[in-house]
C-alpha cells in the first residue's frame, strides 16, 4: 500500500500531465465561433479524461505484475504487447468522443485516410510509451530512495553494535583495575575497602545504565571518575595529588562513557603505580576557541618506550570517539616537560 505522499504526487502528476495535453489540444485548434469550438473542447476533454483512466488501470496492472521492478528486467515484449493494446483502445475513445459531441466530423472527413488514423495510432502509443518510461524512472527513483534508507539505518545499526562491543570491552577493564585497587585494600584497612567495594557497586550501577544511553553527560561521567579517584586514593593515600578543574559550563556536555575514566585509569597505572614519591594528575576540560571541547589528564612521569600493556582501553576511547563524535573528535597521547598529557576533542554538543 502506498503512503499518501506517493499517492498525492502520483495523482498531482496524472492531473498535470493529461490536463496539459487538453490544454494544447484545444489551444491548437481554437476558432472564434464560440459554437463550433464548445463540441471540440468537450471531445478533446472526454478523450483525455479516457486517457487518465486507461493510465490508471495501466498502472495498476504493472503494479500488480511488477513488470517495471521485476529484478531480472522488464518484459519488453509484453509490455509492448499492453501499450498497443492501449493505444487501440484510446483510439477508439478518440472516435466515440469524435460522435458523441461532434457528429462523427472525423469520420466524415474526406480528407482522413487509413494513414491518418495510422498515425493517430501511433500518437497514442507514443503518448503511452511516455507515460510508461516516465513511471518507470519515478519507481527506479523511489527504489533507489528505499535502498539508501535501509542501507543507512544499517549503518546506525552497525554503529550502535559496535558502540555495544566496544563498552563490553571497557567495563572488564575498569573493574579489572578496580578489583586490583581493592584487593590490596583488603589486608591492609578492611572498612576501606568495604567502602571501596560499595563505591564500585554504584559506579558498576551507574556504567550499566549509560551503557544503555550510548552517551552521558561531562557532569555525570565526572562524577564517576571521582568516585573511581577515590576508590584509588585509598590505596595509594598520599602518592595520589588529584587537581580537578573542570568548566561548570561543559556539565552538560555529552561525552561517550568512560572516556575520561579510561584516561584517568591509564595516568594511574603508568603513572602513580610506578613512582614512589607523591604523583600529581590534573583533570580539566575547556572549550576552546574553535568551538571544541577539550578534556585533558595529565599526570607527572614518562612515556614508557616500550611497554607489556595492550592500551585497550585508550584505543577503545579513539574508537568510540570516533563513531560517537564523528572526524573532528580525537584522542592524543604525549610527554612534554615530565608530564604525560591525554587529551580528548569533541565538538559541543555532538555525542
Amino acid at each position: 500500500m502506498q503512503d499518501p505522499a506517493t499517492q498525492r504526487d502520483y495523482w498531482l502528476c496524472q492531473l498535470a500531465g493529461w490536463g496539459a495535453m487538453a490544454a494544447l489540444g484545444v489551444l491548437s485548434s481554437t476558432t472564434s465561433d464560440w459554437r463550433q469550438m464548445l463540441p471540440f473542447v468537450l471531445a478533446k476533454s472526454f478523450c483525455m479524461v479516457t486517457g487518465l483512466e486507461l493510465s490508471h488501470a495501466w498502472h495498476f496492472h504493472l503494479k500488480r505484475r511488477g513488470w517495471v521492478a521485476r529484478p531480472s528486467g522488464i518484459p519488453f515484449g509484453r509490455v509492448l504487447a499492453g501499450l498497443l493494446v492501449l493505444a487501440v483502445l484510446q483510439m477508439g475513445c478518440l472516435l466515440l468522443s469524435d460522435l458523441l459531441f461532434r457528429g462523427g466530423a472525423l469520420l466524415r472527413d474526406p480528407t482522413a485516410g487509413p494513414l491518418d488514423y495510422a498515425m493517430l495510432l501511433v500518437l497514442w502509443f507514443a503518448v503511452f510509451s511516455v507515460w510508461t518510461l516516465c513511471y518507470a524512472v519515478a519507481l527506479a527513483r523511489r527504489r533507489a530512495q528505499r535502498a539508501e534508507l535501509e542501507k543507512l539505518q544499517l549503518e546506525v545499526s552497525v554503529k550502535d553494535a559496535e558502540l555495544r562491543a566496544l563498552q563490553f570491552q571497557v567495563n572488564p577493564h575498569f573493574f579489572f583495575n578496580s578489583l586490583n585497587s581493592i584487593r590490596a585494600l583488603i589486608y591492609e584497612d578492611a572498612p576501606a575497602a568495604a567502602h571501596a567495594v560499595s563505591q564500585l557497586a554504584g559506579m558498576m550501577r551507574q556504567r550499566l545504565q549509560a551503557g544503555q544511553a550510548g552517551a552521558i553527560t561531562l557532569g555525570a561521567e565526572m562524577a564517576a571518575v571521582s568516585a573511581y579517584l577515590g576508590i584509588e586514593k585509598l590505596r595509594f593515600d598520599a602518592r595520589l595529588q588529584v587537581h580537578i578543574d573542570v568548566d561548570a559550563a561543559l556539565a552538560a556536555t555529552p561525552v561517550p562513557p568512560m572516556v575520561v575514566q579510561t584516561l584517568v585509569e591509564n595516568a594511574i597505572k603508568h603513572g602513580v603505580e610506578r613512582m614512589v614519591a607523591p604523583c600529581e594528575v590534573r583533570i580539566s576540560a575547556k572549550l576552546g576557541d574553535d568551538g571544541l571541547v577539550r578534556v585533558e589528564v595529565r599526570n607527572q612521569g614518562r612515556l614508557a618506550a616500550s611497554s607489556t600493556s595492550t592500551r585497550l582501553g585508550l584505543s577503545n576511547a579513539v574508537q568510540r570517539l570516533a563513531l560517537l563524535c564523528g572526524p573532528q573528535a580525537g584522542c592524543e597521547l604525549a610527554e612534554e616537560e615530565g608530564w604525560v598529557r591525554a587529551t580528548v576533542t569533541l565538538p559541543q554538543g555532538s555525542a
